[in-house]
């Protein structure tokens, strides 16, 4: 009715006649003042009835939840605070504009800011529910008693990963495409693709080929799982831990922090070493070359000793031994056998035999120990000629 001037001015609005002539005289846009103000009333009162409905949304569906043993509808609850405010806002919004009888102008663009709102919100949803349904995926299977799997837990957590990454991908693109839909000019160019699609197809697939390929390969290594978070490898001739998997590299920390970045591809074209695909006990040597008169048997006792008495808890008790592998013209070369939980344990294992084994062999011989004992007298009242040549012999005979 203030459309129209002779209607106006024979019905009036109470609630207008209030308001100063200003409001009436200068429009701005397609909206006089007193529009411009009950756009502003009624935004300002559907963000508060937004913060209210989802307020009570919440606290309704705590309650409901807390009747269940599920843990999927509190993720659900947890995700969907923060937006749900933004939906009901906006739908509050859209509808109230129809009773303030915009010009269709005005109502467009309120609709159009409107539905940009619930399909932000909406994908800002999707994405913060399937982050917080793998992380509480991951933790119930890490809580439970296939838990103890390491192999198992390693597998589920990269599949999530690289899943979760597909589809916030996919919900991304969506979202655009549903924002961009809204414009004419947009719907437009997309009709006009379309009538050339086959073409565009091939170009598109010849362009991105190598994108492509490296796509499905991320996919696929999701499934088949020839690496997983957190697996040892050696890649590159680097040995480190598998930190990150995304769709297009894979992250390799290597042992000294370095971060090695190689493309996911090359993990399901090259060999490479996993060495915790199955489980992450490993074996570990350590080997020696010493003199042909050393007790290899008193050497086994003393390499059991040490991985009894002194392993630091780096030993798991599954595997040890002692073997000569090899001779040469003047040595032998002793082989020690550890096994240990995982490969860093392994490798500190390793050193801390190594170590022990050759203070070890160091060390006198109670036989050479008798030998000195014996002489010092003999030693001591030598002439120094005499001296010198025991001395020597002894020297010798260790």
């Amino acid at each position: 009715m203030g459309a129209i001037d002779a209607l106006f001015a024979e019905h009036g609005s109470p609630l207008l006649e209030r308001l100063p002539p200003v409001f009436f005289t200068r429009p701005l846009w397609v909206l006089e003042a007193w529009q411009w103000l009950g756009l502003a009333a009624l935004l300002a009162g559907a963000w508060v009835l937004g913060q209210l409905g989802e307020a009570l949304a919440l606290r309704l569906g705590a309650r409901a939840a807390g009747l269940t043993k599920s843990g999927w509808d509190d993720e659900l609850l947890a995700a969907g605070r923060g937006t749900m405010r933004h939906v009901l806002g906006a739908m509050i919004a859209a509808t109230g504009a129809r009773l303030l009888m915009l010009p269709p102008p005005a109502q467009g663009a309120l609709d159009l800011g409107a539905r940009s709102i619930i399909i932000v919100a909406s994908a800002l949803f999707l994405l913060r529910f399937f982050t917080r349904a793998a992380r509480f995926l991951e933790t119930r299977v890490a809580q439970s008693p296939e838990g103890t799997d390491v192999a198992r837990v390693r597998g589920l957590r990269t599949q999530l990963s690289i899943l979760r990454r597909v589809v916030e991908v996919a919900v991304v693109l969506v979202a655009a495409s549903l924002l961009l839909l809204q414009f004419e000019a947009v719907r437009n160019v997309g009709v006009s693709l379309l009538a050339s699609a086959g073409l565009a197809g091939l170009v598109i697939g010849l362009a991105a080929q190598k994108s492509i390929s490296t796509l499905l390969a991320g996919i696929q290594l999701s499934i088949t799982q020839p690496i997983r978070i957190g697996d040892t490898v050696i890649v590159e001739n680097e040995w480190g831990w598998v930190e990150e998997i995304t769709l297009t590299y894979v992250v390799v920390k290597v042992w000294d922090l370095r971060r090695l970045v190689i493309p996911i591809t090359q993990f399901l074209e090259k060999p490479f070493q996993n060495w915790s695909k199955v489980s992450p006990d490993i074996l570990g040597t350590a080997e020696l070359y010493v003199d042909f008169r050393t007790d290899v048997p008193a050497v086994r006792a003393e390499l059991k000793r040490i991985l009894d008495e002194e392993s630091k808890g780096l030993w798991d008790g599954k595997a040890q031994g002692l073997q000569v592998t090899d001779l040469s013209e003047r040595t032998m070369k002793l082989r020690a056998l550890v096994s240990a939980s995982d490969a860093g344990k392994a490798f500190d294992l390793r050193c801390l035999v190594r170590e022990k084994l050759v203070a070890y062999l160091q060390a006198p011989t109670p036989a050479m120990q008798e030998y000195r004992q014996i002489h010092e007298d003999t030693i001591n009242g030598a002439m120094p000629g005499a001296q010198v040549a025991i001395e020597y012999e002894i020297e010798n005979l260790s």
